[in-house]
This record gives structure tokens, C-alpha cells and sequence, in this order.
């Protein structure tokens, strides 16, 4: 935890002129490397407040349940959970205490510890999240007269990369993604995000949504990827593990609709062997004639599983139990109206086979009743089933269980 509190909390202080996190050589696109002195990163702020809101959710979670109500960190980190917008608003001051903080811990540490209340942490967190959302939200947010996206990021001259002028549209998957996925961007912004993905990024022939707009130069302040020719790897390919991820990012905030699309979009570029030339599989990236490139060379692949079970399916864990929330479209279930999933959870092997005779929308269902090995189960909700791990735990571990959600 401590080592946890440490990464997140040194990177809310290590910003540049316009108090976004440094970019240093790149954040999760390895291509732009080339904005070392004066990069900033709005899209891994945005990443970086989600994981404030998470690790307080944890720290909530953990002294409800264990009664646990405080921790002991190294003393060099208290000044790290200074506070008040005078300190968060103010770009010189952040960086200096940062630079505070490394000076104390340079060669060496003191040893010495304090002892910290998890609510005064979980409200330094959740103070700050809020602060570089909003922050996000008022300042870095682009308009094209109707729909909008957000700027993610500012090149080593200091400039803003996105925009959208008269004579060109600069937009980058990767900053929408991290915006949506962090709850940076509320329910109406990422709906406007949507609809400009759609008009900017959105190439069927290519194969789905492209990583970035055309921007027409060797943009060397901020990366290599500019030096690929447009439709190549990262300069503007559809790029499958950031495709997955702006899918899972839709559904994570109830847009199923829009992140159904994604995701059959992809499935369909993969699986037209005419012009994706490649087994059935999920490539690193498409070019713009959709060849599927790079095969073994991706993370699409998992978050595109990881994307079908938890959020698709709607199955995942929660302290221990388990939950199904599924979010499936009318034409992903066969023709009885059925979808079915085998996995393993708690160590028992499942079967869970969501029924929804009427193939009504996401929007639409409620939870009728639940069946275990043909055994009724008693559940309380409405949208979603949560099953007590103690339950899960009584069942033979020899056999597949077989768990039946009736929808209505």
C-alpha cells in the first residue's frame, strides 16, 4: 500500500507549465518518446485520478471489512499528502515540493515512520482525483460547434496536440480512452466523444477506430510514431489494444451500444480473411486496407476477453463474491434467446448461461430469477446477481455447476 500511495501521489506533483502530468518518453504508447523536456500527459492524469477514486475505494473497503483504521508509511512521504487548491492550482509549487520530497529520500532514508488515518487518506485521494478531473474537464476539453473531445496531451514546444480548427481536426483515441475509462468525462461528454470518434476516427475499411486523426507532419516534438507513414502502427492504424480498451472504457460507464460497435467491428476486420490475410486471431493493428499486421504482437487480445467476461457478460468479481451484470446486445444471443459463458471462479467450474427469451436491450431487462444446478437461488436485485462467495465455496469442485439467469 504504501509503495501504491507512493507512485500515484509523486506523479500528482511532477507536472508541467500547464499542470498536466509530465510526459517524459512516453506513457502507455511507447511512440511518443520524443517530448522529454516540456511533454505533458493529459491522458495519464486522467488515468492517474482514477487511481486515486480506486485505491480510496480499496482503503474504504478494507477498514469496513477489517476493521483496519490505519497505516504506517515512511516518514519522508507526509509532506506528500499536502493539500488546498492554493497548492494543486499552482504548477511551481508542486514541483517544488516534489523536488522537496526526493531530496529528503536521496541515498537514503531516515527509517522513521508515521501513522496515518486511511479516512484522512481516502479524503487527501479522493480530494485530489477531483481536482485534476475537473481541472481536465475545464480546461482541456476541445469543441468542434457540437460534439468535443478531450486534448491529451502537449508537445515539447508546449503546444496543445489536439484541436480542431478550419482547416484540420487533431484527435487521438488514447486521450478519450483514459478521459472515459477514469470517469474524467461525464455521461455527456462521453456520449459527444462518442459521436466525434464516430466522424473523425471511425474507418470500416480499416478495420474500426483509427489511434489518431491525419496530422500531416513528422511531429518530432512529441514522437516517432509521426515518422510511420498515416495508417501505419501508431501514427493513425487501428490500433487493436487501444480499440479494446476504448470498448471496455464504453461499457465500463454504460455505454453498450457504442461498445458493442467496437468490438464487432474488430471481429469482423479480423475475421475477413479477404482482406485481413491473417488466422483468426486479434492483430497488433490494421492498415488503412485492413491487413491485419503484427500478430503475435498485441495485448488486444486479453483486454478483448477480459472486455467479453466482465463487462459483456458482465461477470467479474467483487470482495470475494460473485457478480453478473450482463450487458448484451439482442443479436449476440443465439436463436432461443440464450448466451452462455464457462469459466472458473472461487476454484468451482461454471457454466453461467444468461436467458433473455425476448432479446430485450441492456436497458430494457431486469433480473427474473436465478437457478443453481436447477436449484432456485434467492436474489434481491434487480440488475444484477451477486452470489456469496461462502455459497460458491460449498460447491463440489469435482463437477461444472451450472448458474441460469432468467431475464424479463
Amino acid at each position: 500500500l504504501e509503495h501504491i500511495l507512493l507512485q500515484n501521489l509523486t506523479a500528482f506533483y511532477d507536472v508541467g507549465e500547464h499542470n498536466e502530468m509530465k510526459l517524459h518518453g512516453a506513457d502507455w504508447n511507447d511512440a511518443m518518446d520524443m517530448a522529454w523536456d516540456n511533454g505533458e500527459s493529459v491522458a495519464f492524469t486522467c488515468a492517474y485520478a482514477g487511481n486515486m477514486n480506486n485505491i480510496a475505494d480499496c482503503l474504504e473497503n478494507l477498514e469496513r471489512i477489517s476493521g483496519i483504521n490505519r497505516v504506517e508509511i515512511a516518514s519522508e512521504m507526509e509532506c506528500l499528502f499536502s493539500c488546498g487548491r492554493d497548492l494543486y492550482e499552482n504548477a511551481d509549487k508542486k514541483r517544488k515540493l516534489l523536488g522537496s520530497y526526493t531530496k529528503k529520500c536521496a541515498h537514503n532514508i531516515s527509517g522513521d515512520t508515521v501513522i496515518v488515518r486511511i479516512d484522512e487518506i481516502v479524503r487527501n485521494l479522493r480530494e485530489k482525483a477531483e481536482w485534476m478531473m475537473e481541472n481536465i474537464r475545464k480546461n482541456e476539453w476541445i469543441t468542434d460547434g457540437g460534439d468535443g473531445w478531450f486534448n491529451g496531451y502537449y508537445d515539447d514546444h508546449k503546444n496543445p496536440v489536439e484541436c480542431c480548427e478550419k482547416d484540420r481536426v487533431r484527435m487521438m483515441l488514447t486521450s478519450q480512452v483514459f478521459a472515459i475509462m477514469s470517469g474524467t468525462a461525464t455521461k455527456e461528454q462521453t456520449a459527444a466523444i462518442s459521436r466525434s470518434a464516430d466522424k473523425y476516427l471511425f474507418d470500416e475499411k480499416a478495420g474500426g477506430y483509427r489511434l489518431n486523426t491525419n496530422f500531416r507532419e513528422e511531429k518530432f516534438d512529441l514522437g516517432r510514431m509521426f515518422g510511420f507513414a498515416y495508417g501505419e502502427k501508431e501514427n493513425g492504424a487501428v490500433f487493436s489494444h487501444m480499440a479494446v480498451m476504448y470498448a471496455n472504457a464504453l461499457y465500463s460507464q454504460g455505454f453498450v451500444k457504442e461498445g458493442y460497435k467496437v468490438l464487432n467491428t474488430l471481429l469482423h476486420a479480423a475475421m475477413n480473411f479477404e482482406s485481413s490475410y491473417m488466422y483468426p486471431g486479434l492483430p497488433e493493428y490494421f492498415d488503412s486496407d485492413g491487413r491485419g499486421l503484427y500478430a503475435y504482437l498485441t495485448g488486444a487480445a486479453s483486454w478483448y476477453m477480459l472486455t467479453m467476461i466482465t463487462e459483456v457478460f458482465g461477470v467479474r468479481g467483487d470482495l470475494g463474491d460473485l457478480v453478473i451484470a450482463p450487458a448484451l446486445m439482442p443479436e449476440q444471443y443465439n436463436e432461443n434467446g440464450q448466451a452462455s459463458l464457462t469459466m472458473e471462479f472461487a476454484g468451482r467450474k461454471l457454466e453461467i448461461c444468461i436467458c433473455n427469451p425476448e432479446k430485450k436491450l441492456p436497458s430494457e431487462y431486469k433480473i427474473k430469477t436465478v437457478w443453481c444446478d436447477e436449484k432456485e437461488m434467492k436474489n434481491e436485485q434487480s440488475t444484477c446477481v451477486r452470489i456469496d462467495r461462502e455459497l460458491l465455496e460449498k460447491l463440489s469442485v469435482k463437477e461444472t455447476h451450472r448458474i441460469k439467469v432468467e431475464l424479463m
